[in-house]
């Protein structure tokens, strides 16, 4: 206990900006698992009680759809769900960057890793959101009424072009581990 209490004030001492910013994270961090289990309580429960469709979240109404068809309904929110769940383990892995990350020597296997994998969840997120967007747009040409749906399945243009910058990071990342590891083979 003691060490790990050293560790987080020898970070917070030499690397102050990106505690900041890991404390910001985990905030957003925990804002999407809330988000996500609002998400999957109300679901769960409005498959007992129909009305609780109404308002699933911040103003999501999927109370029609449900009334026209359950399967598309248990379709749209579990993909919804599958999105809440990848947004949050995301910044999940962004934690464990920013928390394993040293400014001192940046380039470790283990950083080059996490970076990989988030851009391959961030481009997992992409997908789909992308999915989900065909989905609504299926339901809505077939006279289906998803009014606010519109709204929870955009971004995917935008979690794609992330995902390949992050990949790019993790490409020079990964670069830098590999010469690092000559440096210390030739000193």
């Amino acid at each position: 206990m003691e060490n790990l209490k050293n560790q987080w004030k020898e970070k917070w001492s030499n690397q102050p900006t990106l505690m900041l910013i890991t404390v910001i994270i985990w905030s957003l961090f925990i804002g999407l698992c809330i988000q996500a289990g609002s998400l999957l309580f109300t679901f769960t429960y409005s498959l007992f009680k129909p009305l609780i469709a109404q308002d699933l979240y911040e103003g999501l109404n999927l109370y029609p759809l449900l009334k026209q068809n359950i399967w598309y309904y248990l379709w749209v929110i579990s993909l919804l769900l599958v999105i809440a769940v990848q947004k949050a383990y995301l910044f999940y892995l962004m934690i464990r960057v920013f928390l394993k990350i040293n400014l001192v020597h940046p380039f470790s296997k283990e950083i080059s890793k996490l970076i990989t994998q988030t851009s391959y969840v961030t481009f997992q997120i992409g997908v789909t959101t992308i999915f989900t967007a065909g989905l609504v747009k299926w339901l809505v040409k077939r006279d289906f009424e998803l009014p606010v749906l519109v709204d929870y399945a955009n971004g995917a243009f935008e979690y794609l072009l992330m995902s390949a910058i992050i990949f790019a990071i993790a490409q020079v990342f990964k670069r830098g581990v590999e010469i690092q590891a000559e440096n210390e083979l030739t000193v």
